[in-house]
């Protein structure tokens, strides 16, 4: 069973969250900030699509750092 639906903005590279309540969109920051929908206060219930969703950019950046030496990571960062 989907519970939450995301779709890609045109504008936007990256899924954002559809709101199950009020149909609004949901972005990464909206999600990590509150614990319901800032527009109609439906609880948004984490589960494993919500937290995978959250950790996309982290596992993204890690993924992107793995080929890096530890001497180019430290000019880097």
């Amino acid at each position: 069973m989907i519970k939450y639906k995301f779709t890609r903005q045109n504008w936007k590279s990256d899924k954002v969250l559809i709101c199950t309540g009020c149909l609004e969109t949901l972005f990464r920051d909206d999600i990590e900030h509150f614990a319901t929908c800032p527009y109609c206060n439906h609880k948004i219930d984490f589960d494993i699509d919500i937290e995978d969703y959250l950790l996309k950019p982290v596992v993204d950046r890690w993924v992107a750092f793995q080929h890096f030496t530890s001497n180019e990571l430290s000019k880097i960062m």
